[in-house]
């Protein structure tokens, strides 16, 4: 019997040491929904939830330790070159200061400016249609909100002059605090993705009445979204490996139900897929 006992013992330690001996890939999460949902009717099925679990299940000979970050932290962290990836990220062909990436995971229509159905109706009057968001910005009688630590791509250096006297909203659930906030009148527009109304849609249709997502010009394709990891040899390497199980992701029921649940069955899969309409 203590044989029995002493094989059984060893076993498990063994099993705890392979386990031990797995090559660790931190991922960085934040509270963003619907990329990243944490709590309530949705919970962890974002976008980004639903992209990380399908890694996971295709890269099983690693640990995967999630950690829950502000966005600000989650920025920092990769410009310090931590052994750290994140699976919600705008794709660049080449690597940034920031970051290596994946190949395209998935496609987002363009951002867009996202106000008041009244406000809309004059910026389309005022700054054309598709929206010029260089001339909304130049004109300062209009509040713009940003979450802290967010970045837009190709928007950035329109954005960069502004960004100083543009209210930044940090903390939980931030693109979903700025709608709020432009609602009551206390900030007038924000900059993201028509999904982020899907959400609010889903889970608070009171809070989202009278919100509208605008075209803008600077914005005519789709977004991809990419895996993004520290530019470092060790971010590289895990680059390497995401790439090489991309095609089983992509092809996840999982994930393309989420696709499908946010973007309201207008899932894309190539940037020609959708032309945005310019208003005459």
């Amino acid at each position: 019997m203590r044989l029995v006992l002493a094989l059984v013992a060893l076993l498990l330690s063994s099993n705890g040491i392979a386990n031990s001996a797995k090559p660790l890939l931190n991922w960085a999460t934040n509270t963003a929904p619907p990329f990243h949902i944490v709590g309530g009717p949705f919970n962890q099925q974002g976008i980004c939830d639903e992209l990380l679990k399908s890694i996971k299940k295709q890269l099983p000979r690693l640990t995967h330790q999630i950690l829950v970050m502000p966005q600000p932290r989650i920025h920092q962290a990769l410009n310090n070159k931590e052994q750290l990836c994140f699976p919600c990220m705008i794709h660049r062909a080449q690597p940034t200061k920031t970051a290596v990436f994946s190949t395209p995971t998935h496609w987002y229509r363009p951002q867009g400016v996202i106000t008041r159905k009244a406000l809309a109706n004059h910026f389309s009057e005022q700054f054309g249609s598709p929206l010029v968001l260089a001339n909304l910005l130049q004109n300062q009688t209009f509040k713009l909100g940003l979450a802290a630590g967010r970045r837009y791509g190709e928007l950035e250096s329109v954005l960069e002059p502004y960004r100083k006297n543009g209210l930044v909203r940090s903390g939980d659930d931030g693109p979903i605090a700025l709608l709020k906030m432009i609602q009551s009148g206390r900030i007038d527009f924000t900059l993201d993705y028509d999904i982020i109304l899907t959400y609010l849609n889903k889970t608070a249709p009171e809070q989202a009445k009278g919100l509208v997502y605008v075209p803008m010009a600077e914005l005519q394709q789709p977004i991809a979204g990419a895996v993004g990891c520290s530019n470092s040899d060790w971010g590289r390497q895990q680059i390497k490996l995401i790439n090489a199980v991309l095609p089983a992701i992509q092809a996840d029921p999982a994930f393309v139900q989420s696709l499908e649940l946010w973007f309201d069955a207008q899932v894309l899969t190539a940037p020609t897929e959708l032309k945005p309409e310019r208003k005459q």
